[in-house]
């Protein structure tokens, strides 16, 4: 069986940040939605469906960032401004549903602390952390199988593109403690997000992730909206082991922090899996 990996990015990073930058980026938080071929075939054509149903026009895109831009009363098209609150959050929650009836379907975050945690990685370093956490839990997975798997991130500025395609190669091709990445493509491919519904709802995973990690740590009163929909449709489809633990297998801290880690796992307790044989 072939994957999809479909990966985006939520929060900002920047090495020795001021306290001001840290309050209103205290996350950084990247997404990888992974999906087989032939259940993306399928989620590709109901999306389009749906679409149709909101009267999305062809070309244009509902992005996570629409409902708080639309609470502030700065609608980005005419179409979004058409769309009442509680229709558009509609329109996510059925994304949600369509893409969690998909069997294959696993999410994998990757996130750093910037508001506590004074990381002085550079930024690429930081983003080449991120995607390498990533690579490294699908190759895992994959090699028992034989199986293999492309990943494509939404487009970016062109130099940050060719340095996120040139770490995720040089990885893949020289190895890490991972000698041989034989099951995933040797890079990472890009599309434009308004043509890809696997980028959208990567999208949707990481803003609905990243909201609710704002409303755990930092604002209890507010983000109740994303926070349901990492409980509704998130949390059962996250990667875990074979008895049901999500930390250090579906969430990975970047890089590595012993006290992060612990204040995650209170978030991300366990899955009940049935173990019966």
């Amino acid at each position: 069986m072939h994957y999809l990996i479909f990966t985006d990015e939520a929060g900002a990073y920047k090495a020795q940040t001021m306290p001001d930058f840290r309050k209103r980026h205290p996350f950084y938080v990247r997404s990888n939605v992974i999906i087989s071929m032939d259940d993306y075939m399928e989620f590709q054509k109901e999306m389009q469906t749906l679409n149709g149903m909101y009267e999305i026009p062809v070309g244009e895109e509902i992005k996570w960032s629409d409902l708080w831009e639309k609470l502030r009363n700065r609608p980005r098209t005419p179409a979004i401004a058409a769309i009442t609150e509680d229709r558009l959050k509609g329109y996510y929650r059925k994304v949600f549903e369509c893409a969690s009836q998909k069997d294959s379907l696993q999410y994998i975050f990757t996130i750093t602390n910037v508001y506590e945690q004074y990381c002085l990685l550079e930024e690429r370093h930081v983003y080449k952390f991120h995607l390498q956490e990533a690579f490294q839990r699908v190759q895992m997975d994959l090699r028992p199988r034989n199986e293999f798997a492309v990943f494509i991130m939404d487009e970016l500025n062109t130099e940050t593109i060719k340095q996120i395609k040139a770490v995720c190669h040089e990885f893949t091709v020289n190895g890490d403690f991972i000698r041989n990445y034989g099951n995933v493509y040797h890079s990472i491919l890009t599309e434009s997000s308004n043509q890809s519904a696997g980028i959208q709802l990567a999208d949707y995973a990481v803003g609905a992730m990243y909201g609710y990690l704002r409303r755990s740590f930092i604002a209890p009163d507010n983000y109740a909206f994303a926070t349901d929909m990492y409980n509704d449709y998130i949390y059962r489809k996250l990667r875990h082991s074979a008895m049901g633990s999500i930390m250090g297998y579906g969430i990975r801290e970047v890089p590595k922090h012993s006290t992060l880690r612990q204040n995650l796992a209170a978030l991300f307790p366990d899955i009940q899996v049935d173990t019966a044989t």
